[in-house]
């Protein structure tokens, strides 16, 4: 009788445990979760149009250049509609220039 109900428990631990994991799962190259809508956007826009190898080719000697991520992100950000949270949406980029493996 004891041991029914330590195995139940145990159970149900393993259960909230494997559960909770694999809700924090995130496939590579998916946009981080619980952001806004502005930052979903400069992430999401980002990372796929510099996960392309010619374009992750021009931004890499860019940076060689100079440039660093703040810096491309304001440019991109420049050259079209604003957003509705600029400041989110610069987080969302260059958090994807991150990911994609370019530093500052």
């Amino acid at each position: 009788m004891m041991r029914d109900v330590f195995t139940r428990a145990l159970l149900v631990a393993a259960a909230i445990a494997a559960i909770s994991s694999a809700a924090s799962y995130q496939p590579a190259g998916a946009a981080p979760t619980g952001h806004s809508p502005s930052y979903q956007n400069g992430y999401d826009t980002e990372h796929q149009y510099y996960s392309t190898p010619q374009n992750h080719t021009f931004l890499k000697s860019e940076m060689q250049r100079g440039y660093d991520t703040a810096t491309v992100c304001r440019l991109e950000l420049d050259g079209g509609a604003p957003p509705p949270n600029a400041t989110d949406w610069m987080r969302g980029c260059m958090d994807a220039l991150h990911d994609l493996g370019f530093a500052p």
